[in-house]
């Protein structure tokens, strides 16, 4: 058995890569817009969210009760038919959204999965002490592909919006054939999920462990920090460019350059977080990533200078290194029974709160880029303080990073 899971340790760079790759990201809030206007396209961010929110905590029972494996293959299925809603559904609202929770539930499905499969792969081996350093590779090639992809994106949406679609359906049927390729880690009899709602009750109960709380609080503040400058991007970068929703010009690729340079820079971020916090301590590096995603929006609000693209870049800085972080935390404090579907919580409960804020921040937007980063960047700057003034708190309480385990 212990040779057919070493399989994975080829296989899952590979598969990482593969769902990272997103061409669609570089034209779908462009593609929103023309249709439906830019509170239209903020209603659908915002419902693409909360979509995941319903999806996320069954996903990651599923994944620790059925298996990691399945799950990652699900996930791949949930795409395919998300992104033919994308190819087909124009300008039917009711098809779009439909589309969006086809993907939604993808990304729930592979939240926590694919890295607990990692955690556990090299767990049956012998290798976890490894994990931080091998996730950080990991997670660093996947931003390289995303990077790669995003600029093919915005190329391809120079032809017609919809042929991204068709590129991110093909790169999904890719990423199912090498999920058949990976192998399910053995586990002791006992390390199977309980009923759901006996195994939700156990993972929530894990929250006693106060520097483990501390983590769980911010990764639901990292959904929120890490995306609000990214809802808004490519409605800034048209105003930014002189264009408008109706004529975008070079703007979508404009677009999938500057994403693609963000994923560039959240690789080099993704590569140094393991070093990172072994000289500064998890919680530091933590808080300051937030501080960075909340600068980006202000950036953005302040200006809408396109030299502004060279502080925009950092922003997957937080998105790279922040889950290779809290993934070891939980993984090292959380049994393997209920790994996937803590995280599962975790990223529920910050997928609920910046959908609700992004439902709330649509109604009073209208079709102003600046008002709706207005808000975002006060929002940002709230959260900042909340998690540095609890980072302080629990390091008085409980000490260094060390005490989570």
């Amino acid at each position: 058995m212990g040779q057919g899971v070493e399989r994975n340790l080829r296989w899952i760079p590979v598969h990482e890569m593969l769902a990272a790759s997103s061409p669609w990201i570089a034209v779908l809030v462009l593609f929103n817009r023309a249709n439906f206007g830019l509170d239209g396209a903020i209603q659908l961010a915002g419902l693409h969210y909360l979509w995941v929110v319903v999806f996320e905590v069954p996903s990651g029972w599923m994944s620790d009760r059925l298996g990691r494996v399945p799950t990652l293959r699900f996930a791949a299925a949930s795409w395919l038919v998300g992104f033919l809603c994308l190819i087909v559904g124009n300008d039917s609202f009711l098809i779009i959204a439909a589309g969006m929770a086809c993907i939604a539930l993808g990304y729930a499905a592979l939240s926590g999965t694919d890295v607990t499969l990692h955690f556990d792969t090299l767990e049956t081996l012998g290798l976890e002490d490894e994990y931080p350093d091998r996730q950080s590779s990991v997670s660093s090639r996947g931003r390289v592909a995303a990077a790669v992809a995003a600029v093919s994106g915005g190329a391809i949406g120079l032809i017609d919006i919809r042929l991204t679609f068709v590129a991110a359906f093909a790169l999904a049927l890719a990423q199912l054939v090498v999920g058949f390729q990976l192998v399910e880690p053995p586990r002791a009899d006992n390390a199977t999920a309980d009923p759901f709602r006996r195994q939700i009750a156990a993972c929530l109960g894990h929250l006693r462990n106060g520097p483990l709380a501390w983590i769980f609080a911010y990764g639901i503040a990292m959904v929120v920090l890490e995306h609000v400058s990214f809802t808004l991007l490519q409605p800034w970068l048209t105003e930014s460019l002189g264009n408008t929703a109706d004529r975008l010009g070079a703007t979508p690729l404009v677009s999938g350059i500057t994403i693609a340079i963000t994923y560039l820079v959240g690789a080099l971020f993704a590569r140094a977080s393991a070093p990172l916090a072994r000289r500064f301590g998890v919680r530091v590096v933590l808080v300051g990533l937030g501080a960075l995603s909340a600068a980006i929006v202000t950036a953005m609000w302040a200006s809408t200078s396109i030299l502004i693209i060279a502080f925009v870049i950092f922003r997957s800085a937080q998105g790279a290194a922040a889950p290779v972080l809290i993934s070891n935390a939980a993984s090292l404090a959380v049994p393997a029974q209920h790994r996937a579907t803590f995280l599962s919580l975790d990223s529920l409960a910050g997928r609920l709160s910046y959908g609700t804020i992004l439902q709330v921040v649509a109604t009073s937007v209208a079709d102003s880029p600046e008002r709706a980063l207005g808000q975002l960047a006060l929002i940002s700057w709230a959260l900042v303080a909340v998690t540095a003034a609890t980072a302080a708190f629990a390091y008085r309480r409980y000490g260094s990073d060390e005490s989570v385990r």
